[in-house]
């Protein structure tokens, strides 16, 4: 069963990275400008904004085997408008619909993994944002095999709907857990989000968006601008990060036998702080890249501890948990890359890389002043 949470976790992030690499080609298809395709990724991120929280909610309480196949089937559905959109509204509109109905698969796919497992929720948390790490590293390759193919943008989306609708079948053939059968009521929803440690979690993870999207999303254009780097090999150095995101992701599951959560999230903390200033102050390109690997390794155990903290506090509402913590990186989606892109514009992709690190400390900090953070309930 953590398989199909697994596939689940890389099928979103798989879709989410589509949209990037789709850009150039979307704009001459469309004939849109800058402004116009922002709103791709608005929608994409208010979509899916909405769409975690709810789904999680409803994960608590739905028929989940309905409720699971059906966001696949939506999400299978959405990408196919969007593949076929004839003009840019329709396909901003397709764009929202499948981030609206689709994004909640994550969501949804862990509540029913925290379900059955309760006890490897560190371990599995982390394995599964390996596999969403992967959807990452997965979706440009998919993009430019299409291109070098002589197709268009269209078709990876139509390409991922097919993985969606298989989703769908291996859904429908996977007995899955009942949920508890009864919707949030306020002072319940209320207790959840008024937690310390759900609220605590979510704001850092809400902050640890900025590291992780900010630093790989002005990579390329850093080795392009400034470096002076050829294109092709400036784009490359983002797939260097996502492996090293991956290899910290599957370390981390490894360490957690022989060390707390709470140290390894310090210790990678410590790592990234590091690798980005080696990044910043060395001169020659492979110490940039190896920092760049470095820096990877250090933010992956981040994000799954704080999520593993976060649905530790309320085991029996894995959906409600899930969907707030969830929510909390789409908002993160929306407001950084606003932020950091009018920095960029203001002082430069390179002084604004000292953001990320102040964001870093801080979370480090906050980690380490909060020792109750990764201790068990009760204890």
């Amino acid at each position: 069963m953590p398989y199909l949470s697994f596939a689940s976790n890389y099928l979103w992030v798989l879709v989410i990275g589509l949209l990037g690499p789709s850009v150039p080609a979307i704009l001459a298809d469309l004939g849109i400008g800058y402004a116009q395709a922002g709103l791709f990724f608005t929608m994409l991120s208010l979509g899916s904004l909405f769409g975690t929280f709810l789904g999680g909610l409803a994960s608590d309480a739905l028929n989940r085997k309905v409720l699971y196949a059906g966001i696949a089937l939506a999400l299978a559905v959405g990408l196919v408008a969007a593949a076929l959109a004839p003009s840019y509204g329709l396909a901003l509109a397709a764009v929202f619909a499948f981030s609206l109905l689709g994004s909640p698969a994550g969501t949804v796919g862990q509540s029913v993994m925290l379900d059955l497992f309760p006890e490897r929720r560190e371990r599995l948390l982390a394995l599964m944002t390996l596999f969403g790490a992967l959807g990452s590293f997965t979706a440009p390759l998919l993009v430019s095999a299409n291109y070098a193919a002589g197709l268009g943008w269209r078709w990876p989306f139509a390409e991922v709907a097919g993985i969606a609708l298989l989703l769908f079948a291996a859904i429908l053939f996977v007995p899955l857990p009942r949920a508890a059968g009864r919707l949030q009521g306020r002072g319940s929803l209320g207790r959840v989000l008024a937690h310390p440690r759900v609220l605590a979690c979510a704001v850092l993870i809400f902050f640890s968006v900025a590291p992780d999207l900010g630093f790989s999303f002005w990579l390329a254009e850093h080795f392009r601008t400034e470096l002076k780097v050829d294109l092709r090999l400036a784009s490359a150095v983002v797939s260097v990060y996502l492996i090293g995101m991956m290899a910290g992701r599957l370390g981390t599951a490894r360490l957690l036998r022989a060390l707390p959560a709470r140290r390894i999230v310090q210790a990678g903390l410590a790592l990234g702080l590091a690798s980005l200033a080696a990044f910043l102050a060395a001169p020659w390109i492979p110490v940039k890249v190896l920092a760049i690997l470095a820096y990877g390794l250090g933010g992956a155990p981040v994000f799954p501890m704080l999520m593993a903290s976060g649905t530790a506090a309320f085991p029996d509402r894995p959906g409600a948990v899930s969907g707030v913590l969830f929510a909390s990186v789409s908002l993160g989606g929306m407001v950084f890359p606003i932020v950091l892109g009018a920095l960029a514009a203001s002082i430069g992709i390179r002084l604004s890389y000292l953001l990320l690190g102040l964001i870093l400390a801080g979370i480090l900090l906050a980690v380490s002043l909060g020792r109750r953070l990764f201790t068990p309930e009760g204890a």
